[in-house]
């Protein structure tokens, strides 16, 4: 039997995280109802000191969930760490499936994960999940990652181009529905870089270094899931002082030292600056005209 073990890096959003483990369980529980089980699946929740109760919370609920204690300094790769440690060392795991406390699985998404661990393309690969937006569930949000070494193109895969294929070549996966095994760690030294990319960028570097080091990165298009936009990072960008704190924040995708490391670890300079500068020059320039310009046109009429 094949051991999985969820990862579930939590801090501080104790109604997200009950939306996210009810959603959660009822798929295992379909899962066990469907009769073959020949995948074992544990949560993990790593708490990086909550104080709003999410511990006691999920104690008093979840018995089965195994919590990790965090001191509120481990960031997302931080947690990831500790639970893929706690996964290994403790429940003997053979993969780790990332994943966030905010995300809903399709009812069947466990039954489907055994149906692709037994195929000849999951095997020693890194597999990602086809991720729809929960609040337009016939949207993609990714199928994947990629990430252009020369020109610094970096971004997702919303198209797999064949409706008949049952898996997509990528990149870099999302820290969302994606599987790891943990052969891999072993045989590679891999773990998620918890100094340079605590928050953001943590997952696509991981995923970046696993392909490589000649690890398939695949995505396997029946497995679906679905992330909600709306409880992700700093929220809408709407005045100049959250436009800022995007530049700057940690807990955003587009803080400028941290993306410039990334480029700098990934890319191949100084060519890369061209897809770096890029993507800056749309992000800014949206924001203005979605917020400025479009006021001031609203006004002039």
């Amino acid at each position: 039997m094949k051991k999985f073990s969820i990862l579930i890096p939590i801090y501080n959003r104790l109604p997200i995280t009950k939306q996210g483990l009810r959603a959660l369980t009822s798929a295992l529980e379909v899962y066990r109802r469907d009769g073959r089980q020949t995948c074992q699946f544990e949560i993990v929740v790593i708490d990086d000191g909550s104080t709003d109760g999410s511990s006691e919370w999920i104690g008093a609920n979840y018995p089965s969930v195994h919590l990790v204690q965090g001191t509120g300094d481990l960031w997302w790769s931080g947690a990831i760490n500790r639970g893929a440690e706690y996964a290994i060392g403790q429940l003997n795991s053979d993969y780790l499936l990332l994943w966030n406390d905010d995300i809903t699985p399709a009812d069947d998404y466990f039954v489907e994960a055994e149906r692709v661990f037994e195929q000849p393309f999951a095997e020693g690969a890194v597999i990602g999940s086809k991720i729809l937006v929960k609040e337009q569930r016939g949207k993609v949000w990714s199928i994947g990652g990629y990430f252009n070494r020369t020109w610094g193109r970096y971004g997702l895969y919303t198209d797999p181009g064949r409706d008949d294929a049952a898996f997509f070549e990528c990149d870099w996966q999302p820290g969302m529905g994606t599987f790891v095994p943990v052969s891999l760690l072993n045989k590679h030294g891999l773990r998620w870089d918890d100094r340079d990319f605590p928050q953001y960028h943590g997952d696509s570097d991981f995923t970046l270094r696993c392909k490589r080091s000649g690890i398939p990165v695949r995505t396997a298009l029946d497995l679906v899931i679905y992330n909600s936009s709306e409880t992700s990072g700093l929220g809408k960008i709407t005045d100049l002082h959250k436009l800022w704190l995007s530049l700057t924040s940690m807990r955003s995708n587009y803080n400028v030292r941290k993306r410039l490391v990334f480029y700098r670890r990934h890319g191949v300079m100084p060519l890369f600056y061209w897809g770096l500068g890029s993507t800056y020059f749309y992000y800014v320039g949206s924001f203005f005209k979605r917020t400025y310009f479009k006021k001031y046109e609203l006004s002039a009429k």
